[in-house]
């Protein structure tokens, strides 16, 4: 008999088709390609400093590490899953202290999966994991990209401050040229004033930038989770990037995107629930046995086996409404799916059109501020030999200035336009 219901069982099991479908990709109007592998940010961020500054941002931030440990829950849940494959035993004993009677006894239970529903959770709790590994690396990757700008936007402070400091230098000897030539009886008090009040109103700009890159110092060691410190760091002008970067097209990397892979994966775990919804509606076979052992007398134990079978009744309407539920759940997440390919391809777009701009304007910049500073050099040599207005030295100087910070600015818009790129071709490889 034992045997009968067993072999039974296992055939049920084998030959039942069951409610479960491995999930696919839905049909959707959006290219979805297959996922790259994404460049490593240490191909990308190679300055050793900077380097170092991410890796005890990732070692330390407490964003990354909560991130983690949600995907250990999730591995732990997935586990889980495997063991409800398995028979339950539960030994238990009793005895009668006046009649010296003792026995003891073993229970088991074995839910046989008909009709897929442990095969739809375990399925269910594997796409979830994947949805919490791919929001672990998104957190990763944003912790990355906000280091670096951070670095950088500390780069462009420091040559903001060299720029500073070279023109004071450059007003110092303009104020020197101007009092020889007041003296010379060859300009007057307005000239030299005007030159004084253009460098103290640099001095205070350039005390300005000073506090700014303390302030800049301590964001950045509060970014990577330390006590404030004495940054080390590169130069701006030493920053560049590997071609790899800027030859990957849009449409064959956003698969690689962890909200995309986050995404797709909620959607699986939205298809597994309808299907477990689905299999709430079909009965339950569960095979139980026991055996008991007097172990004051010598006899065999009593066995014992059962197989049951249940159907929801009552239930139905609650696994109606369940299923509707998980239905509507799915269709939000394929919409959200859909969206976020929309939003990635979009986003690699608008990050390569800021590259370029951002690499058209430099070039454009650095011929103006070439051509500025010949013109200063011979304006600066006709106030010394001629009756050049000091107007024209000053408006030169000034603009001269203004061409060099622009090109600071026009890097930094550069490298945050490189690191929006890295992110949204899908934020470097483990």
């Amino acid at each position: 008999m034992r045997r009968s219901i067993l072999i039974t069982a296992a055939v049920l099991c084998l030959a039942g088709c069951g409610i479960y479908d491995r999930y696919e990709r839905p049909a959707l109007d959006v290219e979805c390609p297959e996922s790259i592998t994404p460049l490593p940010w240490q191909a990308l961020y190679t300055d050793p400093c900077l380097q170092a500054l991410i890796d005890t941002a990732l070692a330390q931030a407490t964003d990354l590490q909560v991130a983690l440990k949600r995907v250990e829950e999730a591995e732990a849940a997935f586990e889980r899953t495997a063991h409800a494959y398995l028979p339950s035993l539960t030994a238990a004993g009793k005895g009668d202290l006046r009649g010296g009677d003792l026995s003891a006894g073993l229970n088991a239970a074995w839910q046989i999966d008909l009709f897929g529903r442990l095969r739809n959770a375990r399925a269910a709790a594997r796409a979830s994991l994947q949805e919490q590994e791919a929001q672990a690396q998104a957190v990763r990757s944003a912790l990355v990209a906000a280091v670096a700008t951070a670095y950088y936007n500390l780069l462009a402070l420091d040559s903001r401050q060299d720029i500073s400091m070279r023109t004071l230098e450059n007003w110092d000897k303009t104020i020197a040229v101007l009092e020889s030539l007041k003296a010379a009886g060859k300009t007057n008090d307005i000239a030299v004033l005007q030159a004084k009040a253009k460098k103290i109103k640099l001095e205070a700009s350039a005390r300005e930038i000073r506090g700014q890159i303390e302030t800049a110092q301590n964001s950045l060691a509060a970014l990577v989770g330390a006590l404030p410190f004495d940054i080390a760091r590169g130069r701006l002008e030493d920053v560049s990037f590997p071609d790899e970067v800027f030859d990957n097209q849009p449409l064959q990397a956003t698969a690689a995107r962890p909200d995309v892979r986050a995404a797709e994966a909620a959607l699986a775990t939205a298809c597994y629930t309808t299907a477990g919804a689905r299999s709430a509606f079909y009965p339950d076979l569960t095979l139980t046995g026991a055996a008991d052992w007097l172990l004051t007398a010598k006899a065999d134990p009593a066995w014992s086996a059962l197989a049951s079978l249940t159907a929801p009744v009552l239930s139905r309407g609650a696994n109606r409404a369940a299923l509707k539920t998980a239905q509507a759940r799915q269709e939000e997440a394929r919409l959200r799916f859909r969206q976020t390919l929309l939003d990635a391809g979009t986003e690699v777009n608008n990050a390569l059109a800021l590259c370029r701009s951002a690499a058209d304007r430099i070039e454009i910049d650095t011929r103006q501020r070439d051509a500025l500073a010949q013109a200063v050099e011979k304006i600066e040599l006709m106030m010394r030999y001629s009756t050049t207005n000091y107007l024209e030295v000053l408006t030169a100087q000034q603009s001269l200035l203004d061409a060099e910070l622009g090109i600071v600015t026009d890097r930094l818009e550069l490298i945050r336009s490189t690191a929006l790129l890295y992110q949204a071709l899908g934020g470097g490889a483990e």
